[in-house]
């Protein structure tokens, strides 16, 4: 019995020759072998001088996904004069030879057939009798040779740049055919189809490994230190291995390409710079498309580790000590380059810069707009958020500005730095050639400038920056009461805190309508601090500004405005993170007590006093000693009016109108409307994509469901409302737009638990204090045309008057014509006599001037004649249809 060796496969040359490879030794590559299979003999492939012969390719990739990288068991059984070894090779217990030939892609020999010795002659009948199986099934080279074409270029038929142009940024399929030195390769690139194959030189984008160059004709031969040890690492992960090719740019003025080679284990860039088999290359980092970062980090590990290339490099010492490198809470923005952030370790602020970026300088007309724009960024972006800070380098004091540390800030992988420069907000430092001293993600910020110039962002923009004109509402009591109306109106509004006076005194941007505004916290009162360094401040003014500096400076807010002081700063709540409101957060410190008189006008008078009581227990700050208190006065308890009038003011969108006064309705906010777009292409994926969405077995009313809906036979969630066994149909009301329909049961799927989770964004909802006649009774047609007339494609302001179970009972206005509270379009729907004052609903008694508005309205539509009181005063039957 001969000999069995063990081996693997390193690549395969066509369907009947493989190279294998033993193991490594010390630092040099592994002994290698040529086998060809023995008996059998595959289509020869093809080369830029002559085509493949039919299914050579075919063939040659059957045996390469087989094995290749694959360990394998292998005997010779002979050898011809040119000392050409022929054996057999076993893949586990799986011949090769033999699955080669039963799957048609290659043919016995003849001269195998003729010379069959005794030893094999049962192993040459065992391959004809495949052979035979094969050829009867037109398998592989047995199949129809006139109808075989393949579509192959060995030299680049095109103009290189517009190869590139053509493909760059895209993943393509590819294999690598060739490793020259470690980043060098030649690599088949499969583009799409009908796009021919292509024969590609190409080196690796963002790294150079050691050149490896020998026996290679009118070539000097030349190896750099590790060069074998990294053309090895490269072949043995790559050589004919399935890659994506991502074409990146061009390598000088050759016709080899740059590109990123992916593998489903990683990207072989990355691995060969970690393990110092490589460098990063900076001519050619920009151009890579996951950018320099990892490229960077695993190069700074392998320089620490000193490994390989690395041996003799010597580590720079770290800037600041202990302090080089920590996570710290953003606490202010300065400007465009520069920020406030507290050291979580220890509680010190540091101001620090952002490194190798500058904002414009003064003397470019465009730096204000821009300035704004920049710190804005930087606000949304940083602040309040818990960032890692890596101090790069110190610029000592000169020219009588301070020293400055200089600082890489990160949010995870987020770079702020990078972003504003990508933005044309900044500038890059140009630094000298051998200065160290620059950001760690230079090169980051390089390609982000070179982005921004491209396509004309900020600075680099050739059109007029935009203009920030600021109107202070506070200026005086006249032009604070110019705004009152609207912030009342509006109820919660969006605004951004500019600057804190005390705990309770704020300076307030609203974006929306580009004012400041002066604003003063309802229902409480902080300690004072001293207006100057010899004015004394009350006890616990400077925690109490401290707390308020620290959770609401330059942070989002929203404030719900209640009156003007005589200073014209505006009074009301402001609330955090739309939940928490403020003031209840400095009751709850002890660093505010109630102020009686106004907290019992307030809405919020409840949540007030139960903070208040929470500190008193505690006994926190003001109410650490016996004789507590700012306020001379206060009550223990609140006295809350239950006949108080609601104000819970909310932007609605009218999805669906079922009468004049019975409607669904989409509360309009960020959250809302991103939660429901995010569910809606997920939702439409799933249906899209999943193969079989099973049927519903039982029809249930109330049941969530997937139905399809008529007009664009799109998925949407619903709820049946009704089952109609006898047409197989079933009445269903969309929950997330209110509109209904009867469907067939063919239309309807079972909805994934996840699909549930998100609550209906549709509301059903009625106009407060009103009878509407429903569609079906007299004058029901008119009310709901004139509904559809006031609120048709129109964002809309609500008070929530009332909630009855899951119905909402709605005052609605339109911002653009309602100018108080009594210019709503219920009102205008008891003016036009299409609605009635409902005197039998138990809330009525809440809002007595409202109600008092709305009988005045109705009466003036019975004089006039309007409506249903178009023949004499109309009076509701008990079994007549109201909403």
């Amino acid at each position: 019995m001969m000999a069995v060796s063990k081996a693997i496969v390193k690549c395969v040359l066509s369907g009947d020759t493989l190279i294998v490879r033993g193991k490594p030794t010390g630092n040099q590559p592994p002994r290698e072998k040529q086998l060809s299979l023995a008996y059998i003999q595959a289509p020869r492939m093809g080369s830029q001088k002559k085509d493949d012969e039919p299914f050579a390719f075919e063939s040659r990739e059957f045996l390469r996904c087989q094995i290749v990288g694959k360990e394998v068991a292998f005997r010779i059984d002979y050898t011809v004069l040119n000392n050409r070894e022929y054996g057999t090779v076993f893949l586990g217990n799986e011949n090769i030879t033999q699955l080669i030939v039963k799957e048609g892609w290659a043919k016995v020999r003849e001269d195998g057939r003729k010379n069959k010795d005794e030893s094999r002659g049962e192993e040459v009948d065992k391959l004809t009798e495949l052979e035979k199986a094969a050829q009867e099934a037109g398998k592989g080279v047995w199949g129809d040779k006139d109808k075989y074409s393949r579509n192959v270029n060995y030299t680049l038929q095109e103009d290189a740049r517009t190869y590139l142009n053509k493909y760059k940024g895209l993943k393509i399929d590819g294999i690598i055919e060739q490793v020259r030195d470690g980043s060098s390769l030649r690599v088949l690139f499969i583009p799409p189809a009908p796009a021919p194959q292509q024969y590609l030189n190409i080196n690796i984008s963002g790294i150079k490994a050691p050149i490896v160059r020998k026996d290679i004709p009118e070539v000097e031969n030349l190896i750099e230190p590790y060069g074998e040890e990294a053309k090895y690492f490269v072949e043995s992960r790559l050589l004919q291995r399935n890659v994506k090719v991502i074409l990146e740019g061009l390598s000088g003025n050759s016709q080899a390409f740059s590109a990123t080679i992916l593998h489903p284990a990683g990207n072989i860039a990355e691995s060969l710079v970690a393990v110092g088999l490589a460098k990063v290359a900076d001519w050619s980092i920009t151009v890579v498309t996951d950018g320099p970062i990892k490229l960077r980090e695993a190069e700074k590990k392998a320089k620490e580790k000193r490994m390989r290339l690395w041996q003799d490099h010597v580590v720079r010492n770290k800037v600041g000590g202990d302090d080089h490198d920590f996570e710290g809470t953003v606490t202010r923005i300065v400007s465009g380059d520069t920020v406030h952030v507290r050291v979580n370790r220890t509680g010190v602020e540091k101001k620090v810069q952002l490194s190798s970026i500058r904002q414009p300088k003064p003397k470019d007309p465009k730096v204000p707009e821009y300035n704004f724009e920049a710190k804005e960024f930087l606000r949304k972006k940083l602040i309040g958020k818990t960032v890692r800070v890596i101090i790069d380098y110190q610029k000592p004091a000169s020219d009588g500005y301070e020293a400055k540390e200089c600082a890489t800030i990160k949010i995870g992988d987020f770079n702020p730095a990078e972003a504003l420069v990508e933005r044309g907000l900044a500038h890059i430092i140009r630094h000298k050639k051998d200065d160290e001293d620059r950001s760690s993600c230079y090169d980051q910020l390089l390609i982000a400038d070179q982005k921004a110039q491209t396509n004309g962002k900020g600075v680099h923009s050739a059109k007029e920056p935009p203009v920030y004109r600021i109107t202070d509402a506070s200026e005086s009591l006249s032009k604070a009461r110019q705004f009152l109306h609207s912030l009342q109106r509006y109820g919660r509004v969006p605004g951004i805190v500019d600057f804190v006076n005390n705990g309770s005194r704020f300076k307030i941007y609203i974006p929306k309508e580009s004012y400041k505004l002066t604003f003063v916290l309802s229902g409480i009162r902080c300690p004072r601090p001293g207006r100057n360094p010899t004015d004394k401040s009350e006890p616990y003014a400077a925690e109490a500004l401290e707390f308020a500096t620290r959770k609401t400076l330059q942070r989002d807010v929203e404030i719900e405005v209640e009156n003007v002081d005589k200073m014209g700063g505006f009074i009301g709540s402001l609330w955090l993170n739309k939940t928490e409101n403020f003031a209840t957060l400095l009751l709850q410190e002890g660093l505010a007590e109630v102020h009686s008189f106004s907290a019992d006008q307030s809405s919020h008078s409840k949540e007030l006093y139960a903070a208040e009581q929470i500190a008193k227990d505690e006994k926190k700050n003001i109410w650490s000693s016996q004789d507590s208190g700012i306020i001379d006065e206060v009550n223990d308890t609140a006295a809350t009016d239950e006949t108080e009038p609601r104000k819970e003011y909310v932007d609605v969108v009218i999805s669906e109108i079922i009468s004049g006064g019975h409607f669904y309705v989409q509360v309009v906010n960020e959250i809302n409307i991103r939660s429901l777009e995010k569910m809606m292409s997920e939702f439409g994926f799933y249906h899209k994509n999943t193969a079989a969405i099973p049927n519903i077995d039982k029809i249930k009313t109330g049941q969530i469901v997937s139905a399809q809906f008529t007009e664009d036979d799109q998925w949407y969630r619903a709820r049946i409302r009704k089952n109609i066994p006898e047409k197989k149909s079933v009445e269903v009301v969309y929950i997330d737009y209110g509109n209904s329909e009867t469907i067939p049961l063919s239309r309807i799927r079972s909805i994934p638990e996840n699909f549930r989770q998100l609550p209906p964004h549709a509301c059903e909802a009625v106009l407060s204090f009103l009878k509407v006649p429903d569609r079906e009774a007299d004058y029901g047609v008119e009310a709901y045309e004139r509904l559809r007339d006031f609120v048709g494609s129109k964002q809309l302001v609500a008070n929530i008057d009332h909630r009855d179970n899951n119905v909402l009972h709605l005052t609605l206005y339109d911002p653009a014509q309602s100018e108080s509270a009594d210019a709503s379009i219920n009102a205008e729907m008891v003016r036009d006599g299409l609605a009635l004052v409902n005197n039998k609903l138990g809330y009525l008694k809440k809002y007595p001037s409202l109600i008092k508005k709305l009988h005045e309205v109705q009466e003036q539509a019975k004089k006039d004649r309007l409506g249903m009181f178009e023949y004499g005063d109309a009076t509701a039957d008990d079994d007549e249809k109201y909403y």
